[in-house]
């Protein structure tokens, strides 16, 4: 197989050349370029560039959100596309703002992520982290990344003891894998209420729990082969190396844990039938991979707003064995897009 080639452009050379990049075989362009990105008006007339000169490209966008507004939202929507906004400090200061701008991007059905470093900046500590990742998690990004952990770890401050970036490298990890490569967005917040406990705690937890099956970041990690990584970048790599299919598995038997010592078993059935319904839905959509289910209850409830709250879907929603097929179908105008139907 020819292997993937990578090419750099600055911000005058990506605005004129934008057509010239197909002849390249360029599939996928990343503009971080503050030249482009960083002005509202500049990065909305490269959008509107893209969708007339190059709009089968995938582009992932790294911006803040001070450049968002309706229209730009507007116009990202017609094209095939992910951004990145960081999320620091300086956020939890103007929230409400920022929270204007994710709902733009919520409701324009965009797909954004964000990077959350830890002991970046100065006086930043672990209660700060742990502020800033229940903050990210309330705003339903698609992914979270942990950019600082990237190499090797943060080194200690004054404020952000060695203990606690170890601490946070766990949460970190254990977010990744959970809930970035889990593709969790969809019910993570609907199957967290009921444990009455924070993100960060839950990845703490998951995080141990992990380590308790060896499949932590400091052990041997979730790798194929028996290949055992001790480097930060190795240990977050390993983790994409699994299908999701292996990372759902784990998710269904983290939450069994948690519910039962909870006394939560009760709602079991409703939050295990929200992963996996959703689960098969992104290896549809993601992998084409079609599926079969057997369901406790109908999709038509696991879809509807009663989901979002778990106590009020069992006190209010009939258990329903049903197998269900997800698979794609035609409409009338030939266009393929995801369903399913009972079986």
């Amino acid at each position: 197989m020819e292997s993937e080639k990578e090419y750099h452009f600055n911000a005058s050379q990506l605005e004129e050349g934008l057509a010239s990049l197909i002849e390249l075989g360029v599939t996928r362009l990343i503009v971080a370029d503050e030249a482009i990105t960083g002005d509202r008006d500049v990065f909305f007339r490269f959008i509107g560039r893209a969708q007339k000169e190059a709009p089968d490209l995938f582009y992932k966008f790294y911006i803040k959100a001070s450049v968002l507004d309706g229209a730009v939202c507007q116009s990202l929507s017609q094209l095939y596309c992910s951004l990145q906004l960081a999320l620091d400090g300086k956020v939890l200061v103007g929230r409400k703002s920022f929270e204007r701008k994710i709902e733009l991007l919520n409701r324009s059905g965009l797909v954004f992520g964000f990077d959350l470093d830890f002991a970046q900046e100065e006086g930043d500590s672990a209660r700060l982290f742990r502020d800033r990742l229940n903050y990210a998690l309330s705003l339903y990004p698609n992914h979270i990344d942990f950019t600082c952990v990237e190499h090797e770890l943060p080194s200690p401050t004054k404020t952000f003891s060695s203990k606690d970036i170890d601490l946070a490298a766990d949460k970190a990890y254990a977010c990744t894998l959970f809930y970035s490569a889990g593709r969790a967005v969809p019910w993570f917040l609907s199957v967290l209420k009921p444990l009455r406990i924070g993100g960060d705690i839950f990845f703490a937890d998951f995080a141990e729990w992990l380590q308790c099956n060896n499949l932590g970041r400091k052990g041997s990690g979730p790798q194929k082969n028996g290949s055992k990584s001790s480097a930060s970048q190795d240990a977050f790599d390993s983790i994409y190396q699994l299908s999701h299919k292996e990372i759902e598995r784990m998710q269904l038997s983290f939450i069994k844990f948690k519910y039962q010592e909870k006394g939560l078993d009760y709602l079991l059935p409703v939050a295990q039938d929200l992963i996996r319904f959703n689960g098969a839905f992104g290896r549809l959509v993601g992998e084409d991979l079609e599926s079969e289910l057997d369901l406790v209850f109908h999709p038509e409830d696991l879809s509807s707003p009663y989901s979002q709250n778990l106590q009020t879907f069992a006190d209010n929603v009939c258990m329903e064995q049903c197998r269900v097929r997800l698979c794609w179908v035609q409409d009338k105008e030939g266009n393929n897009f995801p369903d399913w139907y009972l079986v």
